[in-house]
């Protein structure tokens, strides 16, 4: 392990031996976790890397402009430097504003803090006039373990950044169904469907679940996985609900019961999701909202 990262390891412990954790932070961190909002600060997690972050702007694309943000004094000549009483963390901030970036709402993990005062767009130019005692970064003063640590910081944004898990969708099915001489009535015999469902499924208009497809997998001579990759394109509000950081905590349990990654949790999550909208159905189209918290209420009981 390298110097900075025993020293930022070090201070971490210590820091959180001695902390007690502010009331404000016990009340977010125990809610539901909110859609994003400029202002508040977050926890991101993807892969192995778990990273703060400051949100300073939402997108209308499911993602957010953000900012690294440490308990580390490390600082460069873009960071800002904030003093505990400007986070209701109140724990003093380093923001590497060098690093501001755009990020997937499915990477957003937690709430745990909010900005005390905000100005109506978050710069670091205007978060420093609006907040009192806040400091800027010196390129005079930057050190070998701040480079180190900056290029830590830069690593953990580029894992961020890559975070996606929804698929195209090939819509490929039915091709692969006829190729294979599968027929609708195949389908309801193997999958248990009734012949409506079964007709759907065939046709491409009703997706296969996680289950569904490793029951076929071996009829068809491909691996499940493809053939949740040719199913139809998941609907952009599906996607979307699955990607809201109040969705995350259900994945997790999901990922636990099936004893498999959050990744594929999520997949099954999604064509379940999908698959009970389809056989539902409805004059007015589907409430997206209303039907994932239906899915998770039949598979999770909650």
């Amino acid at each position: 392990m390298s110097s900075v990262h025993t020293t930022a390891y070090q201070r971490l412990v210590a820091a959180a031996a001695q902390l007690k954790v502010p009331d404000a932070v016990l009340r977010v961190t125990a809610a539901p976790p909110p859609d994003p909002q400029p202002g508040q600060i977050w926890r991101a997690v993807w892969e192995d890397v778990v990273q703060l972050l400051l949100v300073t702007a939402v997108g209308d694309d499911d993602t957010v402009q953000a900012v690294p943000a440490s308990f580390e004094r490390f600082a460069d000549a873009d960071t800002l430097l904030l003093p505990a009483s400007t986070s209701t963390l109140e724990e003093p901030l380093a923001l590497w504003w060098g690093l501001e970036t755009t990020l997937p709402w499915c990477v957003l993990d937690r709430q745990v803090s909010e900005l005390t005062s905000r100005p109506p767009t978050l710069t670091a130019h205007t978060l420093a006039d609006a907040l009192a005692d806040s400091q800027r970064g010196s390129a005079a003063a930057v050190s070998a373990s701040g480079n180190e640590y900056r290029e830590v910081l830069a690593d953990r944004i580029a894992v961020l950044r890559s975070g996606q898990w929804a698929p195209q969708g090939s819509g490929g099915l039915p091709q692969l169904f006829r190729a294979k001489a599968v027929t609708a009535a195949d389908l309801a015999a193997e999958l248990k469907l009734p012949p409506p469902q079964a007709l759907a499924v065939w046709r491409g208009q009703q997706p296969l679940t996680a289950d569904q497809a490793a029951a076929l997998a071996e009829r068809l001579g491909q691996p499940a996985g493809q053939l949740i990759a040719a199913n139809p394109a998941l609907p952009p509000d599906v996607v979307h609900e699955l990607n809201r950081p109040l969705r995350r905590a259900q994945v997790k349990v999901l990922a636990g019961r099936y004893d498999e990654g959050e990744h594929d949790a999520r997949l099954r999550a999604a064509y379940g999701i999908f698959a009970l909208a389809a056989r539902q159905g409805g004059p007015a189209g589907p409430n997206w909202t209303a039907r994932t918290d239906r899915y998770f209420e039949l598979v999770l009981g909650e």
